[in-house]
């Protein structure tokens, strides 16, 4: 769950419906900046599938005492993130291995895991899990790792642009933008046509990102899904309830160069 906590509610956003937005925004990729189109269906089906591990728990969100807001995807339990993760990685490869080879490296690099038993196992499956693919899909060479590594840089692009939608506030300013994004999108100066450079994203109006460079083929627009719970609603009926009785409700940005 993407979580936007202010004053008086909280904005709840399920992982699987960033992950459709994510999904867009490769579709929308410019075809010069696409290293291959070899494989690009499953590419796209990785995108739009690499969050559905959170399809279950999403749909019950928990309330996290320490910081008096539901878990997030950020502080939701080590021990219980992977056991999702792996479930998620295993439903995508029942259709489509080379997606499940990208959302399992997707997975395994985030650094975080490392520091817990739980965490160090998963990444000791999933290791063991990546070599089998390669070797099944036939990835061993030099040039087929090259296109991997592009996909996968896709991936956590289009992941992380996402994400800047759905965890700042629609028209923030940058200053007071979420501190992942304040720089620039991470990791995307490692794209060829970025110069070393950092695709910065910066918020319009409401409506409205600026995205530059541009790596899209054309403006398009994007629903972002939510509900919205109120603090006081939490107190008197509980999470579970207020999470049930909330109305889905939807906002639009226009992501433009």
């Amino acid at each position: 769950m993407i979580i936007r906590k202010n004053p008086d509610n909280f904005i709840l956003i399920n992982q699987h419906d960033h992950a459709h937005i994510s999904g867009e925004m490769a579709r929308h990729w410019q075809a010069a900046y696409f290293l291959s189109e070899e494989r690009k269906e499953s590419v796209l089906t990785a995108i739009y599938q690499h969050d559905r591990a959170w399809i279950n728990p999403d749909a019950a969100p928990i309330w996290n005492d320490q910081v008096q807001a539901p878990y997030s995807f950020i502080d939701f339990p080590t021990a219980l993130k992977v056991v999702h993760y792996q479930a998620g990685i295993n439903q995508v490869a029942t259709t489509d291995t080379y997606a499940a080879l990208l959302n399992s490296l997707h997975y395994t690099t985030f650094p975080q895991l490392a520091s817990s038993d739980f965490g160090q196992t998963f990444l000791a499956t999933e290791n063991k899990r990546q070599t089998a693919l390669k070797d099944t899909l036939g990835l061993q060479t030099n040039a087929a790792a090259e296109i991997l590594e592009f996909h996968l840089q896709l991936l956590k692009f289009c992941d992380n642009l996402s994400i800047y939608l759905c965890i700042n506030e629609p028209g923030v300013k940058k200053a007071a933008e979420h501190p992942w994004f304040r720089a620039g999108i991470p990791d995307s100066e490692n794209f060829t046509f970025t110069q070393g450079e950092k695709i910065q994203a910066t918020w319009l109006s409401s409506t409205q990102v600026q995205v530059s460079p541009f790596p899209f083929a054309g403006a398009f627009t994007v629903s972002v899904p939510y509900k919205k719970l109120s603090a006081a609603g939490i107190a008197q009926h509980g999470l579970t309830a207020a999470f049930e009785g909330a109305q889905p409700a939807t906002y639009e940005v226009t992501l433009l160069g």
